[in-house]
């Protein structure tokens, strides 16, 4: 009777002593694949893309020093992004910054002395700078709550946060806005 409840006993150690072994395997095995996600499936150094709207006309071209996409969330890291967004395929904005992130393809969010000029003769000649911005590519709305420094020859206007709608060339500023014009400068 004794040696049928030791070997039970043993029986049952020696599986639980595999199901933990297993376990271990089982739990290394998620953790690799989680890393395997994590990694990019392609690096581009000199990217140069070009977007189309539905009828043919180019929508945007996007250059970096380097793209590097992330799969599992569709995101594209950017080194010194360069965006010109066009409209009826003539170029109507240059937007570029230290880094950006692509994101689903669809919108992008630019970090580190972000810089918008004007591509086109009515556009005016000034430059829009800040920390960081984000961009709705299909609607080119444009969206930040750093601060914001518009510069002419004759004017400065400063502001903290901003939406502007580049297609329509409409700017709404959020707060703290002020400004200044020198009409001798002209």
């Amino acid at each position: 009777m004794r040696k049928r409840y030791i070997v039970t006993i043993l029986t049952a150690l020696a599986i639980v002593a595999y199901m933990a072994v297993d376990d271990q395997h089982t739990t290394v095995e998620i953790v690799s694949q989680d890393l395997v996600d994590q990694e990019p499936d392609y690096i581009v150094h000199g990217l140069s893309a070009d977007s189309f709207s539905e009828d043919g006309h180019l929508s945007q071209q996007i250059n970096a020093v380097t793209a590097t996409h992330y799969p599992a969330d569709d995101i594209t890291v950017l080194e010194k992004p360069a965006l010109i967004l066009y409209e009826a395929g003539n170029p109507k904005w240059g937007v570029r910054s230290e880094s950006g992130r692509l994101l689903k393809q669809k919108d992008i969010h630019l970090t580190g002395d972000v810089i918008i000029v004007p591509l086109h003769e009515s556009g005016g000649d000034f430059s829009l700078t800040t920390a960081s911005l984000y961009i709705d590519l299909a609607s080119q709305m444009a969206d930040t709550d750093d601060k914001v420094s518009i510069e002419s020859d004759s004017s400065e206007l400063l502001a903290t946060g901003m939406t502007i709608f580049l297609d329509k060339q409409l700017v709404t500023f959020k707060s703290q806005v002020r400004g200044r014009h020198d009409p001798k400068a002209q």
